[in-house]
């Protein structure tokens, strides 16, 4: 018997947050995370170990401030992690898990680093030692900085900058750099397994004299450090930026490279420089990401997106130490592969990698063979994968376990063969496939239509629970982010469609051109086409869903947020307005003209079919601009919309919220300005996550009702209608608060 619960933001927003699942040496564990919200209580986090032959679960800690917890490399059933304490101090545990992770058998702490630390990584030396290293921040001396230590607070918060990147995401650029910093650890020979860790942790950077952070992108908005380096035996590859950027060139400014450190003792600082790994064949400017050593250690392979086409990703690999390296799509597949990798991971024996990629609006895993002519084999398009690892099971058998979700599971792991063509066998599910929520597969259609161009443009498209084709249902456009992004089949924690659709909508979700997974002409057709090919497409769309009878045109919103909220903002300025009887705009973009001077994200020249400068590219810019004049006056036309706006977001700055809303209001059309001071580009602490999805359910009730026309619970313009006739409002009265 299945318990269900029907998905409303409380449910949706207290259910369990699973991460990826890592398993031991052996594959017969799992390592994963588990973040649980009570509201008027607090989140519990904590990390377990699950058997994988059945599925159990034990509690591994619940200590909230523990993190980066890693399998010990030299054991099958020793796990290792960090806890950051109230004043910065980093404490490192160990547990071993005994009896087929029945029981925490003993948890040691095995000493303390003087300052915050992140991004764990391990690397098995021989029998008896590992590489650890680490990420955080640098003093002016490369010593492992602690800004929550006391002595270390300023007297003053002023700050100062020359350089042109002055903050990132929802963080003002530090004064520190981050670097890299290594040790070693010991397991003794004899007697009972006691560890110990080196006397100090080393900067890897320490010899560097240009200024180099590493890795790259660290205020990213996301945990994503681990992938920005990695560890061998010989030393650290890692990202890093050109520390002296040219000012007038602001659309390289994110521009990377890959280097290597050698480490010749791990318990010593490091006795050179770090070297630019610099590639036979890759010469053009780019970011580049994810670079791994191979098994043996004698290889580095990584990704690099070029600013001459950002659409495309290159999969590059060559010695280590040399310039011999070659384009594994050309030199492997003999072309060009038109998905475009998200990342990749060596398999254990070196022969092949395993590849994510978006792939037709999923996140599909691929394997590569490393040998001429081969071809990347489809190892998963369940779902979308999340995470994965390969691993050696008792038989001496390469699998894989895969982390992943979809529309209606919230967090699956399963077991893969990627020898086999037998079906994964899974591993543990978080929700039933969907039936703790109510929620069914049989909600979730895919479906297509004609789009820009003699395009062809995909769209998923989530009914209720409760849907009944003979009634007519109200309509949710759903417009994605990016914009080179996509939405997939998978659990989204913020634009979640089936929590969207059980509220009584039929939810549409169209990857239209941009999107990421059809091909990278088909990403690439939305450069200097901001408001153009992709604006057809969605036109196309409501035509293409006006001939479905079961859905209400008559009852229609359309919602988006980063680029998904522009999208908004031009439809306002649009004859497809008309077709909308409310909409959101999220976190959007106003007057595209200024937007990359005040966004901390000024790379590339593809989107606006230029560098994003008005006195280098105006006509381009002001061309797709929802602020250009002569489209705002539209704006009297528009449906009502509610405005989303938060004060730490540094890519969509809250200013243009502020200037959508008013240029509404003052209009005479009725709009609602809802702000969190304390959220960035995404609304994620739950409590401000209920208050965003209560009033944009809310909005959408007011306007368009909800569920069959018969049993519509309020709302569709009852309130008389979207315009405050004859009403210009005072400044003063500009803002409505939401109570």
């Amino acid at each position: 018997m299945v318990l269900k619960e029907q998905l409303t933001p409380e449910t949706f927003l207290s259910a369990p947050r699973r991460g990826v699942i890592a398993p031991n040496k052996n594959g017969t564990l799992g390592l994963y995370s588990v973040s649980t919200h009570e509201f008027g209580v607090g989140t519990k986090k904590e990390w377990r170990v699950m058997d994988l032959a059945t599925g159990s679960s034990i509690q591994l800690t619940d200590d909230d401030k523990a993190h980066d917890a890693v399998w010990d490399p030299l054991s099958d059933n020793t796990v290792i992690w960090l806890s950051t304490t109230e004043y910065g101090i980093t404490e490192m545990f160990i547990a071993h898990v005994a009896d087929r992770g029945s029981r925490v058998a003993v948890t040691t702490n095995l000493g303390t680093i003087d300052g915050p630390i992140h991004g764990l990584k391990l690397k098995a030396l021989d029998h008896r030692s590992m590489a650890v290293a680490a990420i955080g921040l640098a003093d002016s001396k490369g010593d492992l900085y602690n800004p929550d230590d006391p002595k270390n607070k300023p007297l003053s918060t002023a700050r100062i900058y020359d350089d042109i990147n002055v903050r990132e995401w929802d963080t003002y650029i530090k004064p520190q750099k981050y670097s890299i910093f290594y040790s070693g650890i010991t397991r003794n020979a004899d007697g009972p397994v006691v560890y110990s860790v080196g006397e100090c942790f080393r900067n890897a950077l320490l010899r560097d004299d240009s200024g180099l952070e590493a890795p790259a992108d660290m205020y990213g908005g996301r945990d994503s450090s681990t992938s920005r380096y990695d560890i061998g035996s010989n030393g650290i590859v890692f990202t890093a930026r050109d520390p002296s950027p040219d000012p007038t060139k602001p659309q390289f400014a994110t521009a990377s490279d890959v280097y290597f450190v050698a480490v010749e003792d791990w318990y010593s600082p490091p006795a050179a420089q770090p070297v630019k790994i610099v590639l036979q064949g890759d010469d053009a400017l780019g970011a580049v990401s994810n670079p791994r050593f191979s098994p043996d250690g004698s290889m580095v392979a990584y990704l690099k997106r070029l600013f001459s086409n950002e659409a495309d990703v290159k999969l590059f690999m060559g010695h280590v130490g040399s310039e011999a390296s070659f384009d594994v799509w050309e030199m492997v597949i003999g072309s060009s592969w038109d998905l475009v990798p998200e990342e990749f991971e060596y398999a254990l024996h070196g022969g092949s990698m395993f590849i994510t990629a978006d792939n037709c609006g999923r996140v599909s895993l691929f394997e590569l063979e490393l040998r001429h002519g081969a071809r990347p084999k489809l190892v998963s398009d369940h779902g979308s994968v999340r995470g994965y690892y390969s691993f050696m099971d008792g038989q001496g058998r390469y699998k894989l376990l895969v982390s992943g979700s979809s529309h209606v599971e919230s967090s699956f792991y399963a077991l893969y063969d990627p020898a086999s063509s037998s079906k994964s066998v899974v591993v543990s599910t978080a929700a039933r496939y969907g039936q703790k929520m109510g929620l069914s597969p049989h909600q979730v259609a895919d479906i297509w239509f004609e789009g820009s161009e003699d395009t062809c443009v995909q769209a998923w498209m989530l009914k209720p629970s409760n849907f009944d084709d003979e009634k007519k249902w109200p309509l949710v456009v759903m417009v994605h982010g990016g914009p080179e992004s996509a939405w997939h089949d998978e659990w989204h924690w913020r634009w979640n469609a089936a929590l969207w659709a059980e509220q009584g909508y039929i939810v549409v979700q169209p990857n239209i051109t941009g999107s990421t997974g059809f091909g990278v002409a088909f990403t690439g057709g939305i450069y200097n086409q901001w408001g153009g090919r992709p604006y057809q497409d969605l036109v196309n769309c409501v035509e293409h869903l006006a001939t479905v009878p079961y859905i209400d045109m008559d009852r229609a919103v359309v919602a988006g947020g980063s680029y998904g909220g522009y999208m908004v903002n031009w439809i306002l300025g649009q004859p497809l307005a008309k077709k909308f009887k409310a909409a959101i705009s999220h976190d959007s973009v106003f007057d595209l003209r200024n937007s990359y001077l005040y966004s901390d994200f000024m790379s590339g020249t593809n989107d606006m079919g230029g560098p994003g400068l008005p006195w280098l590219n105006a006509e381009n810019m002001d061309k797709w601009n929802p602020a250009r004049p002569d489209l705002l006056k539209n704006w009297k036309h528009g449906p009502p919309t509610l405005f989303i706006h938060s004060d730490n977001d540094y890519r969509c700055p809250i200013t243009d919220g502020f200037a959508a809303f008013k240029a509404l209001r003052c209009q005479g059309v009725t709009a609602r300005f809802l702000n969190f001071p304390d959220e960035n580009h995404f609304v994620q602490k739950p409590e401000n996550a209920l208050v965003w999805h209560k009033t944009v359910f809310e909005w959408m009730d007011r306007w368009i009702g909800k569920g069959p026309a018969e049993q519509r619970q309020s709302g569709g313009g009852q309130e008389g209608g979207v315009r405050d006739e004859g009403i210009i409002p005072e400044v003063g009265s500009l803002i409505e608060w939401w109570h």
